[in-house]
């Protein structure tokens, strides 16, 4: 079959299950405005309608220049509301990375250092704060190496402490979850081991935040959004200006249902506490963008260049390595992506959907179909 080509059961499938007036145009929505990008619709279809997704986008980029797009399906389950590469998806804890960073920025400005300590930079806390915890740095703290336990590991965890502390700013409510975290005795020694947790990048955001003498919000906005121009990019289902649809979220409900669950800023808060560790909404193409400067990133700065990432090595038969694979997903029980690069070649890519169905084998087939379709695999 020519890739080029829409499959003739996806035409099928369209075609009768829509009015005219309905019908998917059978392109990734926006992809006019990347004209020197291939339209991937046909291979975002394929795979969402393998996987039974309401929505998936894609993306590949290489050496700065975004090669191919491909969005397909609905914003919501059945409502023929079709998605966009506009539109902007919760990529769950791929916030971790841009945590990472903006702490890079704030180093290299000399405001923080990597080995900048708990106890120094919330001297008021050294008296209700376990002992463990007053030599432990940034640096630790965005390598998960800080002894800091995984309390916040689902959804009704986050809403809850929301709804306890409405009376606070989100800075607030991340000093107070500072404290409450701190109270507890590590996990295990500080640096002796690994534990990926996001308790410890809400813990490394209020660092920044103190270092920077600014709220995450502005200090993300104003360091990464707008200087890279990533204008989808915010944390919260609350739209940026009212300009940038944020699609509903899906879980698997009675009998392998789809149930919707819209965004609702009264559930996280509008500006959710825990945004150093997840809660960010962007689109394919600035994830891309964002995916495109890490590779810069890390060829440029090696001294910061692990942080907020995982990686894996290719090493040649003298063991030498010669090529790192650099990856991160997002999670949410709603929403599912994945971020990959390499950055001695350069190739990067992005996966997004509105569900939260399945594991990481999903976005891991749909993975190496992309490497495939640009013969990369």
């Amino acid at each position: 079959m020519n890739r080029s080509l829409v499959p003739a059961a996806i035409l099928l499938f369209v075609t009768s299950a829509c009015n005219p007036k309905d019908a998917h145009p059978l392109r990734s929505l926006g992809i006019e405005k990347y004209p020197t990008a291939r339209d991937l619709y046909a291979l975002a279809e394929t795979h969402r309608l393998k996987h039974k997704l309401p929505a998936l986008g894609i993306g590949i980029v290489h050496r700065g220049r975004i090669l191919g797009l491909g969005m397909a399906g609905e914003r919501s389950y059945g409502s023929m509301d079709w998605a966009t590469l506009d539109d902007a998806f919760d990529v769950a804890s791929c916030s971790k990375p841009v945590t990472a960073s903006v702490s890079a920025m704030l180093v290299s400005e000399g405001k923080i250092r990597l080995d900048t300590t708990l106890g120094e930079t919330f001297p008021e806390l050294r008296n209700v704060m376990d002992p463990g915890y007053a030599g432990v740095t940034l640096e630790m703290l965005l390598s998960h190496r800080a002894g800091v336990g995984h309390q916040m590991n689902r959804n009704a965890l986050w809403a809850a402490w929301n709804q306890q502390h409405t009376t606070q700013t989100p800075t607030g409510q991340r000093l107070k979850f500072v404290e409450n975290a701190l109270k507890r005795p590590p996990s295990y020694k500080p640096g002796s081991n690994r534990l990926y947790t996001s308790d410890g990048y809400i813990i490394a955001g209020a660092m920044l935040e103190r270092a920077a003498q600014k709220d995450w919000e502005s200090l993300t906005q104003s360091k990464l959004f707008q200087s890279l121009r990533l204008l989808s990019m915010s944390y919260g289902p609350i739209s940026v200006g009212g300009t940038i649809t944020k699609v509903s979220g899906h879980e698997d409900g009675w009998l392998g249902r789809s149930v919707i669950v819209p965004p609702d800023p009264a559930e996280y808060g509008v500006h959710p506490f825990g945004a150093p560790a997840g809660f960010l909404y962007t689109s394919v193409p600035d994830l891309l963008r964002f995916v495109d400067f890490n590779i810069r990133a890390w060829n440029e700065n090696k001294g910061l260049r692990d942080l907020g990432w995982e990686s894996e090595v290719k090493r040649d038969k003298q063991g030498r390595i010669y090529e790192h694979s650099v990856y991160h997903g997002g999670y949410s029980g709603r929403f599912r992506t994945n971020m990959w690069f390499a950055p001695e070649t350069q190739w990067g890519t992005v996966i997004v959907t509105n569900h939260g169905k399945g594991d990481e084998s999903i976005t891991a087939d749909i993975f190496y179909a992309l490497l495939k379709e640009f013969k990369l695999q």
